[in-house]
């Protein structure tokens, strides 16, 4: 259920879109593939790093987002169709909207150290990096929101979509996070 009247009542969740699904024991990755939807795919996945629970949680977040601000932020509107008309590829639009809405720079090290064992991967990163602030890139960062006004809401979602997989909050911590204190979970 998507909440777009942005009054915090989520009544049900279903979980589906599992066609990619694994059961990955603690310790254990996927790496090389391309996985999960483009709208809610990791950076380290873009890269077809190693994929485990911190990418599940970016994507979470994503999601988290969409529920509650009735946005799917790494997905298709005017902005992108209008980028992509002019040769950016997808990957590379999303890849700058993660950089320029959650990006800082002990992040966007982390990320290097995860996906930079291929120097092309540094290239891009160290390129969208110095490009979020050009005034043909529009994305401002998501801590500057005026329409996210629930602090605690948005500080869970950073910690989620966190660039840096190995900093990123886990399941167990965002569950116990003021965010989600007074649901029955």
């Amino acid at each position: 259920m998507v909440n777009i009247r942005r009054n915090s009542v989520v009544e049900e969740v279903q979980i589906i879109d599992l066609e990619h699904a694994a059961y990955l024991p603690n310790g254990r990755c996927i790496k090389g593939m391309l996985a999960g939807n483009d709208n809610g795919r990791s950076p380290e996945a873009h890269f077809k790093g190693e994929l485990n629970k911190p990418s599940d949680m970016f994507s979470f977040g994503a999601v988290c987002i969409y529920a509650m601000l009735g946005r799917v932020i790494f997905g298709l509107d005017d902005d992108f169709r209008k980028h992509e008309s002019q040769g950016a590829l997808p990957a590379f639009i999303r890849l700058q909207r993660q950089v320029s809405y959650f990006g800082d720079k002990n992040g966007l090290n982390g990320l290097l150290k995860y996906v930079g064992d291929e120097e092309i991967n540094c290239q891009i990163l160290g390129m969208l990096w110095e490009k979020r602030t050009e005034e043909h890139i529009p994305y401002k960062p998501f801590s500057t929101w005026p329409e996210v006004e629930d602090v605690s809401f948005k500080d869970l979602v950073q910690r989620m979509l966190n660039l840096d997989p190995t900093k990123r909050i886990t399941a167990r911590q965002a569950l116990g996070h003021p965010w989600f204190a007074g649901f029955d979970l």
